[in-house]
């Protein structure tokens, strides 16, 4: 190797098997890879080389290629991944490819010095992206969350809007037709009276005219007399009991949505909770779930009545969609503390460890395609966090889940 061993020069010598370990190294390459000398012996020397120089190297061992003659650039990289680079020659002996190398001089230096700025300027830049790119999918996640929280707070508007209207259109000609009710069984009352009166004559009207009793009693008996009597007054109250109901409906549906209400005011939970069940009556009955409830006697909570409910209903909707038919979903309240706690738990599949994190992110679903948004706990959350409250979810795969919405008590 000629002067290249110039005993003035800082001389770098590695011993390299035909697997590609170390055999040995002298202390300035162990000083170079910041590792002890006994320690490198036996490690792959690929582990502290660059991509492209491990490929050469592994070639030359398995004499893919030749070895070349002339003098030619190694880049190595330290136990911290910072590169460093030789000027290296290198021959077989025996069994061992031994490679002795230097760092480069003069020019070399500089550029090399020159690189590894460059090389950590770029490693800035990376890491900037890298920040940048998660605080811009952050900012995305949030615009995404705020459109979806604007286009339900635009459609609960209409909707609130709607069931005012409904409820005013409705509620005037139900009260028309409930008042003509009352009336219809008032006045059936007193006709009945007075053919219960009539019939009490009959014996002294047989002994007046036995053609005039005898024509009253086929009448009578034409007309089924006696079924009318029982079967009216039923009809007309059952009349006015559907009437009561729509007239309940109604009601539930403005006190679900109650968006007109949008400021806070006192309201009973209990009373939110009753008319968001009904309300979900027709999927409890396609789901064949039981909802059984136990609502202690709370005082009046200070919320926004529309939008709290929207969040007890998408609770209380997700419970009975995981359950299976048969199964039971539980509905309390309580207070705890200094907060009121409503309880919805669930027999069904429960939720996953790795999902619990995510339950309330915006658009996350475990539901089929088309099954759901999955903007119902994001709401949901979104609703209970501007009360002041929180959400927490207990879950078990297979054994059911329970979600607790926790509110502070106002005076």
């Amino acid at each position: 190797m000629g002067d290249f061993l110039d005993s003035s020069r800082v001389i770098h010598l590695m011993g390299i098997t035909s697997q590609g370990s170390f055999r040995f190294v002298n202390d300035t390459v162990a000083a170079l890879l910041k590792k002890d000398r006994k320690e490198l012996r036996g490690r792959r020397v690929f582990e502290f080389m660059t991509r492209p120089d491990a490929d050469r190297l592994s070639l030359w061992l398995s004499g893919g290629q030749a070895l070349p003659d002339d003098v030619f650039v190694m880049n190595v990289v330290d136990s911290e991944n910072i590169p460093h680079s030789l000027n290296c020659r290198i021959s077989w002996l025996d069994d061992l490819l031994v490679l002795v190398g230097e760092p480069p001089q003069s020019d070399n230096l500089a550029l090399q010095e020159e690189l590894l700025q460059l090389n950590n300027q770029l490693a800035v830049l990376s890491r900037e992206n890298i920040r940048k790119g998660r605080e811009l999918a952050k900012a995305l996640a949030e615009l995404k969350q705020t459109q979806a929280m604007l286009v339900h707070q635009e459609k609960m508007a209409s909707l609130g809007q709607m069931t005012a209207g409904i409820a005013h259109e409705i509620n005037t000609p139900i009260a028309y037709v409930m008042n003509n009710e009352s009336i219809l069984k008032r006045d059936f009352d007193d006709l009945l009276e007075f053919i219960n009166t009539l019939g009490d004559a009959l014996p002294e009207i047989e002994g007046l005219s036995s053609r005039i009793h005898s024509e009253i009693i086929q009448k009578a008996e034409a007309i089924g007399l006696e079924h009318l009597a029982e079967a009216i007054p039923r009809k007309i109250s059952a009349n006015i009991e559907g009437l009561d109901r729509v007239k309940k409906i109604v009601l539930d549906l403005r006190n679900f949505s109650r968006l007109d209400e949008a400021e806070r005011k006192l309201s009973d939970l209990a009373e939110g909770i009753q008319s968001t069940l009904r309300f979900l009556g027709p999927l409890i009955q396609e789901h064949d779930v039981r909802v059984e409830t136990e609502l202690a006697p709370l005082p009046l909570v200070l919320c926004s009545p529309g939008p709290l409910n929207q969040a007890i209903h998408n609770i209380i909707a997700n419970a009975i969609q995981a359950s299976c038919p048969g199964q039971v979903v539980r509905v309390s309240t309580d207070q705890i503390q200094d907060e009121y706690c409503i309880s919805v738990i669930d027999q069904g599949a429960g939720i996953s460890p790795e999902h619990q994190s995510r339950v309330f992110d915006p658009f996350f679903t475990t539901k089929p395609v088309g099954s759901g948004t999955g903007l119902g706990l994001s709401i949901a959350h979104q609703v209970v966090a501007a009360h002041g409250g929180r959400i927490e979810i207990d879950s078990q795969v297979n054994q059911g889940t329970t979600v607790r919405i926790l509110l502070p008590r106002r005076s």
